[in-house]
């Protein structure tokens, strides 16, 4: 049983009530270690707005719940504060998503999932950076770099074509085992690459 006098029971009771700005005060009292649990407990409660106000949340949450709430300005401020590196620590860059079975095969790496959604919510330039930045992170980061470029396509197609090229690499830059990007170097960029010669 949890005591009446528990930070979390005391912001239960406040939130139900309806006093949040006196429950808010009460998650001083709850260690950061335990402030993903807390996260879960707000938004069953209903409380989702409180989330992000947690200093002890992993990055992983605060994307989560930027994305799943719609907070795109906390979004922005993430992408702008940690950058690719940042992003790419949640899931190493692999794009490991897990179900009852294991891991998951052909999934978008965290970073391709937060610039389209940023793209979905028009922030074209700062997926264009996104990309970019990805460009410098090696082969799987110019495999990023290509998936966003893509969707780009849609919005600034001279820009995002010339993502595309440097992350298939104009000159052969594509590893073997990357299909895609080796089919997309030699069979639609180089006719219009021969077309301007």
């Amino acid at each position: 049983a949890i005591p009446l006098s528990s930070p979390l029971m005391r912001i239960g009771l406040l939130l139900a009530a309806g006093q949040v700005e006196r429950a808010v005060k009460w998650f001083d009292g709850v260690p950061d270690s335990d402030h993903e649990a807390l996260a879960s407990f707000l938004e069953r409660r209903g409380h989702p707005e409180l989330i992000l106000q947690l200093p002890g949340l992993s990055l992983e949450t605060i994307v989560d719940a930027s994305m799943r709430f719609a907070y795109v300005d906390r979004l922005e401020d993430v992408v702008e504060t940690y950058g690719v590196e940042g992003l790419r620590s949640i899931d190493m860059g692999r794009g490991v998503s897990r179900n009852i079975f294991g891991p998951e095969v052909n999934v978008h790496s965290v970073i391709v999932c937060v610039g389209a959604y940023l793209l979905a919510h028009g922030k074209v330039e700062l997926t264009r950076r996104l990309a970019t930045e990805c460009l410098r992170s090696g082969e799987d980061g110019k495999k990023d770099a290509f998936f966003l470029a893509t969707l780009l396509l849609s919005v600034d197609e001279t820009d995002a074509t010339r993502l595309i090229q440097r992350a298939v690499g104009e000159d052969g830059g594509a590893s073997d085992d990357w299909l895609i990007g080796n089919y997309v170097r030699n069979y639609v960029l180089a006719p219009s690459t021969n077309g301007r010669s």
